[in-house]
């Protein structure tokens, strides 16, 4: 008759044992209040910022339907707004969105970085930090392993029920994998409350949020795994359950708290980005270098001139069957767009230098890795930035030349820009569109993270079963 395996009474009994101390039911009391707060005031933050876009958007549209009859370089001087989507997870991690801006204004010869960052609106108190479910996750849940689980494997062998128990499970390995299984089952109510904002947010209609909020969920499960392994595998390698708690409180000071906060600060001093009246003196030298486009006579485009006669078979531009002024602004356009693209492809190298250096730091702090996870989940990463700023810069780039097409096809050579066109042509203009947030694009270059929760999950356990 088959022996029944003591794992699972062990890891009940395990699990019994952490809920009959006072403290399990404090720190739970305390963690949900904390999570609720933190939910709700970021999903109250969330719900008025979306409400307010949504305004702005609107009253932006309007503004440029409502816009008289004018000349379309005027149009094209008046501009527009291109607006990042804010994604519902984003009340999960908030991310960079608070530092970085949300809304890039659009017009021609000039592109602009993207503005109104919330923090530039904050007190100085505000600007410390905030509270957000995934901080709590990552900071708050870990020490609260640490603080209930320290004892699992040193208390026993301070009590002296450490040969008992071994004489009882039998099989190698076996009081590890049940005292161990009860350590991740007592912790498992405070899993359930951290991952309580995603899963709230499935009930939601936003595309592509489910996917998305389900890979978070997991990537939460995971980290509490991580540090339940390594909780049990301290606790198995020291004597004493004060020792191990001073070992873990240091692991977690250090990779949980100290290293992500320090992470930024050393990947900006390792590759500072320049500075950025430095940056806009580079750009409009380089820009001036090009000639005024706005000037059918700059020597500049002499050559430009001429191929385009030569081209349509005639002597003067007034013999053009289109608008010249409008051709030529078309070129000059596309001129400056590839200055812009080349100077802004440095400043995005040495972002991208910065990002790596803070992942190759995620290798020692598994918080790091799964903040990144987050981020790129919930669309507030410095990737998801980066495409809101080029996709804008796009729509920039085809918006003024539509507007140069209509001032080339819909105006008369003339020496003065005083002509006008109808308003409603400008109305065929669409906004901004921006590439919905999908969990393909989110997960895109996230395999380090996720081998980095893998690898300490291995070393953990292996730490741990070699000790136990």
């Amino acid at each position: 008759m088959p022996v029944p395996s003591p794992i699972l009474p062990l890891a009940r009994l395990e699990a019994r044992l952490i809920w009959r101390r006072r403290a399990s039911w404090l720190l739970l009391g305390l963690f949900t209040g904390l999570m609720l707060l933190a939910g709700l005031l970021s999903g109250l933050r969330q719900t008025r910022e979306r409400e307010q876009q949504a305004a702005y958007q609107k009253l932006v549209r309007q503004q440029w339907e409502s816009q008289p009859d004018r000349h379309p370089h005027r149009a094209a001087h008046y501009g527009t707004f291109a607006f990042k989507p804010r994604s519902l997870l984003a009340a999960y991690e908030p991310g960079i969105e608070a530092f970085a801006g949300r809304i890039q204004f659009l017009e021609a010869h000039r592109q602009n970085g993207a503005n109104f960052a919330e923090a530039s609106t904050l007190s100085s108190a505000s600007r410390l930090g905030e509270l957000s479910p995934a901080f709590l996750v990552e900071c708050v849940l870990a020490l609260v392993i640490v603080v209930l689980g320290h004892g699992v494997f040193a208390a026993e062998v301070e009590s002296g029920r450490e040969r008992l128990l071994r004489a009882q499970i039998g099989p190698r390995g076996g009081l590890w994998a049940g005292k161990t299984l009860g350590l991740w089952l007592g912790i498992s109510p405070f899993v359930l409350i951290a991952a309580l904002v995603p899963l709230t947010l499935l009930f939601f209609g936003e595309s592509g949020l489910a996917d998305r909020a389900s890979v978070l969920v997991a990537a939460l499960l995971l980290y509490s795994v991580l540090w339940v392994l390594l909780v049990a595998a301290v606790s198995s390698v020291c004597r004493t359950s004060q020792a191990a708690l001073a070992v873990l409180i240091c692991l977690w000071l250090g990779g949980g708290v100290l290293l992500p906060r320090a992470a930024a600060g050393l990947a900006s001093a390792a590759h500072p980005l320049p500075d950025k009246s430095e940056f806009n003196a580079r750009l409009g030298e380089e820009i001036a270098k090009l000639g005024d486009s706005h000037n059918d006579k700059d020597p500049a485009f002499i050559a430009f001139k001429e191929e385009t006669l030569r081209k349509h078979g005639v002597s003067r531009v007034e013999d053009l069957p289109f608008n010249y002024k409008g051709q030529l602004m078309m070129a000059g356009e596309e001129q400056s767009a590839k200055v812009f693209a080349q100077e802004h492809a440095k400043i995005e190298a040495v972002l991208d230098q910065q990002t790596a250096l803070v992942r190759r730091l995620a290798w020692l702090s598994p918080s790091l890795a799964l903040r990144d996870l987050a981020m790129r989940l919930c669309g507030t990463d410095a990737a998801a930035q980066q495409r809101f700023i080029r996709e804008a810069e796009a729509y920039r780039f085809s918006f003024i030349q539509h507007l140069n097409h209509l001032q080339r096809d819909h105006t008369a050579y003339a020496e003065k820009n005083v002509q006008r066109i109808d308003e409603h042509l400008f109305d065929e203009i669409e906004d901004f569109k921006p590439t919905p947030h999908t969990l393909s694009l989110a997960l895109a270059g996230s395999a380090a993270s996720w081998a980095v929760l893998g690898l300490w999950i291995a070393l953990a356990a292996l730490l741990g079963r070699r000790f136990a």
